[in-house]
């Protein structure tokens, strides 16, 4: 089982770090109930995500922040339906070094309308609220977080459905 798992877990960062011709780092760590896959965070300023078919814009209006956009792969190799919340209360990042953590940014709370799209971003699916992952699924989005300028960002905390600390 052991195997099953190991080979599972390379097998999704080969596929995961193969799509695309970037250069974008790809994480793994696994907690007692599922696996979080997790990329390097993409740092912007503004940013248009798509949720329930519509799309909004999250913007910064302090100078000193911006936005951190991380991709999140769920894995669920052991419970049979695992239920997830994922809210400001569930994800945070920061640099454990200088005990610097940092809540995710609710998409819904902070979007706003937008006139022009024209070199602005977009991070699509997002993944926010309350749903469930069957055995041998994944769920997969961006989480976004307010992050100040210049902060070294080495470490994700997830506390849904399990307790998993990991280092970009």
């Amino acid at each position: 089982m052991l195997r099953l798992i190991v080979l599972s877990t390379i097998m999704l960062m080969l596929v995961v770090a193969g799509c695309g011709d970037n250069d974008t780092k790809v994480f793994a760590k696994k907690g007692r109930n599922l696996q979080i896959v997790y990329e390097e965070p993409v740092l912007v300023k503004e940013l248009l995500f798509s949720s329930g078919g519509d799309t909004a814009l999250i913007e910064v209006d302090d100078p000193s922040t911006r936005i951190a956009a991380v991709k999140f792969t769920i894995v669920n190799q052991q419970i049979n339906i695992l239920k997830l919340r994922i809210d400001t209360d569930s994800v945070f990042i920061g640099n454990g070094e200088k005990a610097v953590r940092i809540p995710a940014l609710s998409p819904t709370e902070n979007a706003t309308t937008y006139g022009s799209t024209e070199g602005i971003k977009k991070f699509s699916p997002i993944l926010w609220g309350e749903f469930e992952v069957q055995m041998g699924y994944q769920a997969a989005g961006w989480i976004f977080f307010e992050v100040p300028t210049g902060l070294d960002i080495t470490t994700i905390w997830w506390r849904a459905a399990d307790e998993i600390i990991g280092r970009f």
